[in-house]
């Protein structure tokens, strides 16, 4: 009987860590996106003005119901 439950245990503590990790990644944004590209892949220009840029093609991408790309 304690197997038993302690499997149902596991299971349930696992379950809930995929699903917390599949809504994290489902909801990481324009923000978080550009970032970790601009830092895989520098490139020349004010930080900032990247950002913008960034963000702006991010949105267009997702408006227009693609996938979110991956860095």
């Amino acid at each position: 009987m304690k197997k038993i439950a302690f499997a149902l245990v596991l299971v349930l503590a696992a379950t809930s860590l995929v699903v917390g990790l599949a809504s994290t990644d489902t909801n990481a944004g324009a923000r978080k996106i550009c970032k970790q590209g601009l830092q895989t892949h520098p490139m020349a220009g004010e930080h900032r003005d990247l950002m913008r840029q960034c963000k702006a093609e991010y949105k267009a991408h997702k408006k227009a119901g693609h996938a979110r790309p991956t860095t």
